[in-house]
């Protein structure tokens, strides 16, 4: 890897631990938030490690039937309206998927393969998630075990 790109490997780790802090202060059932959380850190690193090849040839498919249309300007408005409705939910969405598309494009200009990019992402996001949230569930209970 190149000399440079702990930067953004480094703000990938600062990013989810920070993330992983944040879930850790939920009152929701941790089972149930890590469970999501580990979920999309996997699906986000194989989004961006393993792009399908014929997304143009897919999108332009979807748009010209006009169900297609339809569905797509339902959904459009759907997200706009819980974007707005969650504005601070999504501004942390945006800004892991940020450092982690940061990460994979200084992967890809070092010379790495795409398994290369999904264990590096995988294990970085991972790293900070597990570290954020344990540290928080340390300083908040003072023991370090789930009971």
């Amino acid at each position: 890897m190149k000399k440079n790109s702990w930067v953004s490997l480094t703000l990938l780790f600062v990013t989810y631990f920070t993330f992983g802090w944040t879930l850790s202060e939920f009152d929701v059932p941790p089972h149930q938030t890590w469970f999501l959380a580990l979920g999309s850190i996997f699906v986000l690193a194989i989004v961006l490690s393993f792009p399908m090849r014929n997304t143009k040839a897919l999108i332009r498919g979807w748009f010209s039937s006009d169900m297609g249309a339809f569905i797509s300007i339902i959904v459009g408005a759907l997200v706009a309206v819980v974007v707005f409705t969650w504005m601070h939910l999504f501004a942390t969405c945006l800004l892991l998927i940020s450092a982690a598309a940061l990460a994979r494009l200084d992967i890809q200009i070092s010379g790495g393969k795409n398994w290369r990019a999904f264990v590096v992402l995988t294990t970085i996001s991972l790293a900070g998630v597990g570290l954020g949230g344990a540290i928080e569930f340390l300083l908040k209970t003072g023991r370090l075990v789930l009971s």
